[in-house]
């Protein structure tokens, strides 16, 4: 893997790749295994969407020396955050001079855009936009609000490498609706593959984009905002800059292509506990569900779609963060008040605020 060009302070066909997938597919975890397997002196660059207004899964990319993550909240990049998207990537490349940058849009995000902001224009040169890489959680592909979607169709579309995530966990029949999926597709893809635990081979990264792929819906994707506005967030480390009081309990409600969310910001005076808060996700209806939580013996990340989910240790943030997402409408304040139920008990010693 070569270093881009570099003439007079600009930087030249910087090798970049777009990881699109539907809710719950596996993008981030996949994003993850590549950046395991970077080569050990090249500087990556990671830029994240969330459709909510709270940054949640660039917390969950483990710091790795020589890449840069940073994140894009509050909408999709197709729409509600296009602004902020070339902002942001602009920022990235001049700030880290990046010799491979990956980009994951939010699941319900419409790639067109995307691929021609990065394809034309001031990053026509820029960058190298390599073949666009669609994950598909084959277990889905009998629930007509996941085949149907028209965001998800042209994700399928638009992508010249087609990847069946989540292998190990498929029946004969989940195999055979994929390979139907990928036989159907023109102009056919450049590779139709399985992969199991994320693991994306980084091989894939340098295929060529095929340019003739085209859209069937490519004025979908509305969105709402509660409240409204879109925002550009850098996370290098394990923490972030931004102070957030310790008694801050914040909820954000989007909705927008059938589908709605709500996000979390709270202050780190709240603490919850573990079992109870495993107890309620549990409970909890959801396509997607994701956050980095201060629980009363350390710090946990959540991650998990369609009703499944893991809890693991987290390196500590300045605020807990927490984002669930399901078809609309999403009772977002019921949600909270059961979250608050997990919190820790008055008069626990490691408490560190109370209501």
């Amino acid at each position: 893997m070569n270093a881009p060009a570099r003439s007079h302070g600009k930087f030249h066909h910087i090798p970049t790749t777009i990881i699109t997938g539907f809710l719950g597919a596996g993008k981030t975890t996949a994003i993850s295994h590549l950046l395991n397997h970077k080569p050990a002196k090249e500087r990556w660059a990671v830029l994240v969407n969330e459709f909510g207004q709270v940054g949640v899964d660039a917390s969950l990319l483990s710091p790795r020396s020589e890449v840069s993550i940073r994140e894009i909240s509050g909408g999709c990049l197709c729409c509600t955050a296009g602004a902020s998207f070339e902002a942001a990537l602009n920022r990235l490349i001049r700030d880290t001079s990046p010799q491979r940058i990956l980009i994951e849009p939010t699941g319900i995000g419409h790639p067109l855009k995307i691929i021609r902001t990065l394809s034309s224009g001031y990053f026509q040169d820029v960058l190298d936009l390599k073949a666009t890489i669609c994950l598909v959680d084959a277990r889905k592909l009998g629930d007509v609000r996941y085949r149907e979607h028209p965001s998800f169709q042209d994700q399928v579309n638009l992508a010249d490498l087609l990847i069946a995530s989540k292998a190990d966990c498929y029946t004969a029949p989940d195999r055979t609706a994929f390979l139907n999926l990928a036989a159907a597709a023109q102009p056919p893809k450049a590779v139709v593959s399985e992969i199991s635990f994320g693991q994306l081979d980084p091989l894939l990264l340098d295929y060529p984009r095929n340019g003739s792929r085209s859209a069937d819906f490519p004025d979908a994707h509305t969105r709402k905002n509660e409240p409204s506005g879109s925002s550009f967030s850098q996370n290098t480390g394990p923490t972030e800059a931004e102070p957030v009081r310790p008694d801050s309990w914040t909820l954000h409600k989007s909705s927008g292509s059938g589908y709605s969310s709500g996000s979390w910001l709270i202050g780190t005076g709240y603490r919850f506990r573990q079992t109870a808060l495993a107890t309620l996700l549990n409970t909890l209806p959801f396509e997607r569900v994701k956050g980095v939580m201060q629980c009363r013996d350390g710090w946990m990340s959540i991650n998990g779609g369609e009703g499944q989910f893991t809890l693991s240790s987290s390196a500590p943030l300045n605020s807990s963060r927490f984002e669930i997402m399901g078809p609309a409408p999403l009772y977002c304040d019921e949600i909270d008040r059961q979250l608050r139920n997990t919190l820790c008990l008055r008069g626990d010693e490691r408490r560190d605020f109370e209501f």
